[in-house]
């Protein structure tokens, strides 16, 4: 039959699968449409629950803007108001569909009208009229109605349907089909329309607009499936991501806790190391003081006898007693008179004031950082002789005193240059330093060989410098605008070791300028033999002496107030190198034993921070960096490491 269609499943997609992806249904609402407006991003709401929406969220509804429910999205109200968003008419036309489809039995409109009762078979969707198989073949033959279409009722109407169901008329003129396509106004328009508003409009066929635009649509569509298939790469990669971070959470709170029960039995252990040690030097004292009160005790009883009969003596007996018992009784006198002094209890104080005034080490050193200075040009073995940081760039300053090289590496280890000559007003100067340090913003290098000091900037130019009368070792800045220095000559006599301090004059920079020198020559002078560094302290100084394994701390006049001879005598301190100082002017030192000890200013052992079982080879110059880490230089191999200081 002309004009009889069948409905088909062309696209696959049926209306009750739309349904039950709440397509019909307001997200406000959460129920069928009624006259659903459709914002900019293609969101479709009812007009009543829109208009509650925006009157909540955005009061000034003649210049609203809104976010939309569903994406957030700004909405800038239409002028007119919310009216003028258009309606849609496809959801309209869905909802037409579905709603005929909810009685499962129709009856046919035509044989409604002679009173009879027949069951639909069909639809006429220009007539929008239920008709039975008679009328509807009858419907198909009439002048009127040849051309309308009509379709079969199935229990899944499909897309298709809707897509030959009657077009919308006009909102503006009421009954009038939209025929034309406006091209300048992006409109379909019925005749009123035309002759209104776009009679000078350049106009379009309905389906030929249909057909061009329904290209762009695709062609937008290609465009955003690959955006959904990317965005859903990137959401399953986020799914992954996360439930990577959760296993590494994880693995990193086992480890947290793994750690915890490890760093707990070596805090354990060391603590029944140190009770252990702790008790046997209690022990020691405690029979020590017991032979002691052994001893007093009997000498308690000796002199409470000679007491008593003394006093009897004199209390009762005869001069002529007296006198024969005076010369026996002042004898016994004489052999009896002791001075009677306090219990010593060195073990236990030096233990105590370790316990209670300092930290205790528990941790192992941890290794930040290691790297290796030595070159293919290198000569002799580097002797990493000095080390400094330099405050503003962070960088490590190293002096090779073999290769006669100054060094710069930044704190990643990375070698930024190496020099050899350095200049001063226009004339090289031979590098052969022995030890470096941080002068405010400039660097103090000591030189061995040619006996100077130079005062260097931060691009390591000199800016002035002094000549000495021996060879410069260690150095170190003062309170006072003063830096001091010490000269070793390593023959059999020693002649030339010393202890130097200079004055700086133009004490604000740019350039300070070594002015006078003043040297140590009492009791430094026999004391110290051979004094490799020197460490200024708060108000005082150390000087290490390697030749007698010792370290002397000194007041600013050179009198020595205390002295570090290592742990205990058992322990000894070995050839005391580079030293530096922490926040609280401990003095850390290295020895030829791998170790670095930890001083108190009184030269107390405190604690061993790195050894020979940490990975450590004979260091030699230490400091602290800008973050209160340990940084070491080693001697035998070239190494520069850094280790985490507590």
């Amino acid at each position: 039959m002309k004009g009889f269609k069948m409905a088909t499943s062309e696209l696959g997609s049926s209306l009750k699968e739309i349904l039950t992806q709440d397509f019909l249904c307001c997200q406000i609402c959460m129920d069928e449409f009624d006259t659903p407006k459709m914002l900019p991003c293609l969101h479709s709401y009812c007009l009543k629950c829109l208009s509650q929406y925006v009157k909540q969220t955005a009061p000034d509804l003649a210049d609203a803007v809104f976010l939309c429910p569903t994406c957030r999205q700004e909405i800038q109200t239409p002028p007119g108001g919310l009216e003028n968003f258009p309606t849609n008419f496809f959801i309209i036309s869905l909802l037409d569909v579905m709603r005929s489809q909810k009685d499962t039995t129709k009856k046919c409109d035509t044989c409604l009208l002679d009173s009879t009762e027949s069951e639909a078979s069909s639809i006429c969707l220009d007539c929008n009229n239920y008709i039975c198989k008679k009328c509807a073949e009858f419907h198909c033959k009439t002048k009127f109605t040849v051309n309308h279409q009509v379709v079969e009722l199935t229990d899944d109407l499909s897309i298709t349907v809707l897509k030959s169901k009657k077009e919308p008329t006009c909102q503006k003129h009421e009954n009038k089909n939209l025929e034309l396509f406006c091209i300048q106004c992006e409109t379909p328009v019925c005749m009123k329309c035309i002759a209104q508003d776009h009679n000078k409009h350049e106009l379009s066929e309905m389906e030929t607009a249909a057909v061009e635009r329904k290209e762009k649509i695709t062609s937008g569509l290609d465009g955003l499936k690959e955006d959904v298939e990317e965005l859903d790469k990137r959401l399953t990669s986020a799914v992954d991501t996360m439930d990577m971070i959760k296993e590494r959470k994880e693995k990193i709170i086992q480890a947290l806790e793994a750690t915890e029960e490890k760093l707990k039995e070596e805090i354990h252990n060391q603590r029944l190391e140190i009770q252990q040690d702790f008790e046997t030097k209690c022990k020691a004292e405690e029979k020590q003081i017991l032979a002691e009160k052994d001893t007093d005790e009997c000498k308690l009883g000796i002199l409470q006898s000679t007491l008593d009969f003394a006093g009897k003596i004199v209390a009762h007996g005869k001069d002529v007693e007296i006198l024969q018992l005076h010369k026996q009784i002042s004898h016994r006198f004489g052999e009896l008179i002791l001075g009677v002094g306090r219990y010593h209890l060195t073990n236990i104080v030096q233990l105590n004031a370790m316990l209670l005034g300092f930290p205790l080490f528990l941790k192992r050193p941890q290794l930040l950082l290691e790297f290796n200075t030595k070159t293919e040009n290198d000569i002799n073995q580097p002797w990493l002789s000095g080390v400094a940081v330099s405050p503003s760039t962070r960088n490590i300053i190293l002096t090779d005193h073999t290769n006669g090289k100054l060094m710069l590496y930044n704190n990643q280890g990375i070698l930024i240059k190496s020099l050899k000559q350095l200049w001063h007003n226009m004339q090289p100067m031979t590098v052969k330093p022995f030890d470096v340090a941080i002068l405010g913003k400039h660097i103090a290098l000591a030189q061995y060989a040619d006996k100077q000091i130079l005062i260097l900037d931060n691009d390591f130019k000199v800016q002035s410098y002094c000549t000495t009368a021996y060879n410069c070792t260690g150095i170190t800045p003062l309170q006072n605008a003063e830096i001091m220095i010490t000269t070793t000559v390593r023959t059999i006599w020693n002649k030339g070791n010393g202890i130097y301090k200079f004055n700086l004059i133009n004490k604000n920079p740019p350039t300070p300028v070594l002015d006078t020198e003043t040297s140590f020559k009492h009791t430094l002078w026999t004391e110290v033999e051979m004094p490799d560094y020197v460490l200024g302290l708060n108000n005082s100084f150390v000087v290490s002496d390697s030749s007698k394994d010792i370290l002397h701390i000194c007041d600013m006049e050179g009198n020595i107030l205390h002295t570090y001879e290592g742990k205990d005598e058992d322990d000894p301190l070995s050839e005391p190198q580079g030293m530096c100082k922490d926040n609280h002017d401990n003095i850390i030192v290295a020895d030829r034993k791998n170790r670095i000890h930890l001083v108190s200013q009184k030269g107390d052992f405190i604690a061993y921070l790195v050894t020979e079982k940490d990975g450590l080879e004979k260091p030699c110059a230490v400091t602290l960096n800008l973050d209160g880490d340990l940084v070491v230089t080693e001697r035998s191999s070239g190494k520069v490491k850094v280790f985490k200081y507590q």
